[in-house]
């Protein structure tokens, strides 16, 4: 169980970093625009700037280490794990985009870990 765990934790760690790295090529790109006849051009954008593309391979990765596990817990017990990439990205936003992390937020967060715990202790 507890390699389990561990396989768990990276899984949200890596889907937490890709979407970290996501938003930071997006914002080096200048963002994407699927609208309006823009279709060719955010793709472009997404398949030519690097961030983005080392973003989807982290949740790649994420996805192979979480179908291990799935063929291992419960999926009513897995799955609220990944509620915790919610507190990940908070901290990811406060302190890598300067995101303004609000009490709301912060309240919300801590719901969410009181959550995973009762979860995890069933």
């Amino acid at each position: 169980m507890t390699k389990t765990l561990i396989s768990a934790a990276i899984s949200i760690a890596l889907l937490a970093t890709g979407q970290a790295l996501l938003k930071y090529g997006l914002m080096r790109a200048g963002g994407v625009n699927f609208g309006g006849g823009e279709l060719l051009k955010g793709f472009r954008t997404i398949v030519t700037t690097p961030t983005i593309i080392l973003g989807f391979l982290c949740y790649g990765a994420s996805s192979l280490l979480w179908l291990d596990v799935l063929s291992k817990l419960d999926i009513s017990l897995a799955f609220p794990l990944v509620s915790l990439t919610y507190v990940i990205t908070l901290f990811v936003g406060g302190l890598f985009f300067n995101e303004v992390i609000t009490l709301t937020r912060v309240l919300g967060v801590l719901v969410i870990i009181g959550g995973v715990a009762l979860v995890a202790r069933s």
